[in-house]
């Protein structure tokens, strides 16, 4: 062989072994691109899942602010409502006519006493002369020995019994802060039994 046969022969090994390269180079970079794409549409269905979980997460978050905001209006409205109820309930205690709260009275101490003898402080409602009234009637309806205190109380309805260190309150004011929850539930329910 010559020596331009020689030269021929590398030159056609070269490029021979150029395709050989090539070839596998296009191949690995096609295998590459490949892997690339995917993990590129990997990537981009968990972004998507992603962004899928937070939508759904932000609609579920705003589905339950907006009912949370649909409960607090309720609450506000009731309590709006129950307070008004009250205020009417507190006036028209405070303003009944003497004869009934003298009747009221007389049945609530009989009611609340247990000894029939206690001290009766009365509150600011009535005449002197209208309670020593009730504390008579009182007395000889139950055979009690009721006396009426020489002070009256700074509340504007009921009493506040008193015997030794015990004191029973039945003052409007303390009706109605100890036993307000058990009002309004009752309350609530004759109203929602309209509906």
């Amino acid at each position: 062989m010559s020596v331009e046969g020689i030269i021929n022969r590398i030159i056609s090994d070269a490029k021979g072994e150029v395709d050989n390269i090539l070839g596998e180079a296009k191949q690995h970079g096609k295998a590459i691109q490949e892997e690339n794409e995917l993990a590129a549409q990997e990537y981009f269905d968990r972004q998507r899942d992603l962004l899928d979980e937070s939508y759904r997460k932000e609609k579920e978050r705003a589905i339950l602010n907006r009912r949370l905001d649909e409960r607090k209006s309720v609450l506000q409205t009731r309590q709006t409502w129950m307070d008004k109820a009250f205020d009417e309930a507190r006036s028209r205690l405070v303003d009944q006519p003497m004869k009934e709260y003298q009747m009221l009275m007389k049945q609530l101490i009989a009611t609340v006493s247990s000894a029939k003898d206690e001290e009766v402080q009365f509150g600011t409602k009535g005449e002197e002369k209208e309670l020593k009234s009730v504390i008579a009637d009182l007395n000889r309806e139950t055979g009690g020995s009721f006396t009426i205190a020489e002070e009256r109380g700074d509340f504007s309805w009921g009493f506040i019994l008193h015997k030794g260190k015990v004191e029973t309150h039945m003052s409007v004011e303390s009706l109605f802060k100890y036993k307000r929850n058990d009002l309004e539930q009752k309350a609530w329910e004759i109203f929602n039994a309209d509906e």
